[in-house]
């Protein structure tokens, strides 16, 4: 005669178990875990939740529990308690580059910015929001900058323009990952952008020298392709 017997759960959180986690639905938790994640402080209006063994703080989005990146509770805290609204200024010059849409409808725009500190950085995204800079999606960017560190703002001479942005935005996917826009050089090179990046840097070709052709990517031809910039920072603006 056989015996079933129910699998123990484990105790405590994902994150417990695997330190790599970094999200997780709220029916796998109460399915496979005795959870020991409880609701902690409100920051703004997120509910933050901390696993009592591990220590993992998380934020919920909708049935999702997301686990908080390095420094990101102190960027939320910093979020909810500046006005971090653009001034006059710096909006007349923002206006002049163009804002476009990003995945989830924030507005953002390539550009230089000159900080209060003296300091110039060629390859900042402005983003306009009144959602926290919380979510892995920050840490792919060197910094987090709030609006008012910075001074001023200026055309990146790396910045895609408006126009080319808005295009990308409907690229249709070739492989998997890949969605290519085709673009002309002014010394009649070809050059594919993949998705919807907001700057381009190539040794060779200047972003000012790229304008939209009219064609679809071709696996035969040799394009030119945006060399990795590791050195992009995130300014941070609410709506």
């Amino acid at each position: 005669m056989f015996k079933f017997f129910k699998k123990k759960k484990k105790v405590g959180c994902p994150v417990c178990h695997k330190k790599n986690i970094v999200g997780f639905g709220t029916d796998y938790l109460e399915s496979k875990f005795d959870s020991r994640i409880l609701a902690s402080e409100i920051i703004g209006n997120i509910q933050t939740y901390q696993c009592s063994i591990c220590k993992s703080i998380f934020y919920k989005e909708v049935e999702m529990f997301q686990r908080f990146a390095n420094g990101q509770i102190e960027i939320l805290k910093e979020f909810d308690s500046h006005n971090l609204e653009l001034n006059e200024k710096l909006k007349i010059e923002l206006n002049s580059i163009g804002l476009s849409d990003d995945l989830h409808m924030n507005k953002t725009a390539p550009v230089k910015v000159l900080l209060k500190n003296g300091k110039t950085i060629d390859f900042a995204t402005i983003r306009i929001s009144k959602k926290p800079p919380i979510g892995y999606y920050f840490d792919h960017f060197k910094e987090v900058i709030f609006i008012d560190k910075v001074e001023a703002i200026e055309k990146s001479e790396f910045g895609l323009s408006k126009k080319i942005r808005e295009k990308a935005k409907n690229a249709e996917e070739m492989r998997m990952g890949f969605y290519p826009t085709v673009l002309g050089a002014s010394n009649g090179e070809k050059v594919v952008i993949n998705g919807k990046p907001l700057f381009f840097r190539n040794g060779k070709i200047k972003r000012a020298d790229l304008k939209l052709e009219n064609e679809s990517w071709d696996h035969r031809v040799t394009y030119v392709y945006e060399e990795k910039i590791e050195e992009q920072v995130i300014v941070i603006s609410k709506k």
